[in-house]
């Protein structure tokens, strides 16, 4: 199956319009490739992003060497790297930050600031995150990300000492540098994507298929339904089969998940459907209505210090952009990509 996985992620990035489409659903670099094996000429713009990837992969064996020279707390690396590790060649998963989860996020962020890591970004908008404020260094192209918890879609987040129990030495071979277990590790980028955007990216749902076809469908079901997400992870499951392992004639994928068939991002519309469908597949059955009702309140209440004649406008706006891509829309309303 992992053939088929990832041949089917190479047809996906051939039907790509654009280089945005490929960078939202992280195949430019697969693209490049692809394009290199024809005897096709690769765009400068790819080839810049090549080196850029080759740059944070060339440094991510020093950024875990630092992180552990700088600290003895275990911590486990999620996403980026050791996905990566899971690609027919780890060059062509693109990934920017390094995402760690450790038992005491707020001493190990100390640990790494004495070291010479500086904070960046603004405080207040890390006060409720996941994470603490991401963590630069002058020598590394690499953001560090030190994680108090799993971003979840639910108000339970799996319990750290389980993640950590079941955890095994991660990619990079550096002792006391752990991954979650590979069933654990597909559950926990499904529950990511469901609490920020769920079934956005067909590069997210490979990371997933690779994990999953490693460990076995029946072990991440169990986990899936022990962590209390059984529903997003069908939901995912079977976006995953009909997209990548058991493609489904594109015209019968459902409208929320037809970007992903036609390697494009989102338009507007189906940006709006995916926030009413998603906040409804995140619980269990009988908070659905609920949620349901929270969804559509969202939707049609201003954001906070919105005032309603913007709110209109702005509605206005995403009823005549209802086709256009998010990313232009957001770039027509807000002057810039959100």
């Amino acid at each position: 199956m992992e053939a088929v996985l990832w041949d089917r992620v190479g047809e996906l990035a051939d039907r790509a319009a654009n280089l945005s489409d490929l960078r939202h659903h992280k195949l430019h670099l697969v693209a490049a490739q692809r394009l290199r094996e024809r005897g096709e000429t690769v765009p400068e713009e790819l080839r810049h992003l090549e080196r850029h990837a080759a740059a944070i992969g060339l440094t991510a064996g020093l950024t875990i060497r630092m992180l552990r020279d700088a600290t003895s707390q275990p911590f486990l690396v999620m996403k980026g790297p050791e996905v990566a590790a899971r690609w027919p060649n780890p060059r062509l998963r693109p990934w920017t930050d390094l995402d760690v989860l450790v038992d005491d996020a707020c001493a190990f962020q100390a640990a790494l600031q004495r070291a010479g890591f500086v904070e960046l970004g603004e405080p207040e908008d890390y006060d409720d995150s996941h994470h603490l404020r991401p963590l630069g260094h002058p020598r590394l192209p690499i953001a560090i990300e030190v994680h108090r918890r799993p971003k979840w879609p639910t108000a339970d987040a799996p319990p750290i000492r389980e993640l950590f129990a079941a955890a095994v030495p991660a990619s990079f071979g550096v002792e006391g540098v752990l991954a979650p277990a590979p069933e654990h590790h597909a559950v926990l980028l499904a529950g990511h994507a469901w609490g920020h955007d769920p079934l956005s990216s067909i590069g997210a749902l490979a990371d997933i298929t690779a994990l999953m076809l490693e460990c076995g469908r029946d072990r991440v079901d169990a986990v899936a339904r022990d962590w209390g997400v059984g529903r997003i992870w069908h939901a995912t499951a079977r976006a995953l089969d009909e997209l990548l392992l058991t493609p489904t004639r594109d015209g019968d994928a459902p409208i929320w998940r037809r970007h992903l068939h036609e390697s494009r991002e989102r338009t507007v519309f189906e940006g709006h459907v995916e926030r009413l469908v998603g906040p409804v597949a995140a619980v269990p059955v009988a908070a659905a209505p609920a949620a349901a009702t929270r969804a559509v309140l969202r939707l049609l209440r201003p954001w906070p210090g919105e005032r309603w004649s913007d709110k209109l406008a702005r509605s206005r706006t995403a009823i005549r952009n209802a086709s256009m891509r998010e990313s232009e829309h957001d770039e027509q309303l807000f002057g810039r990509t959100t």
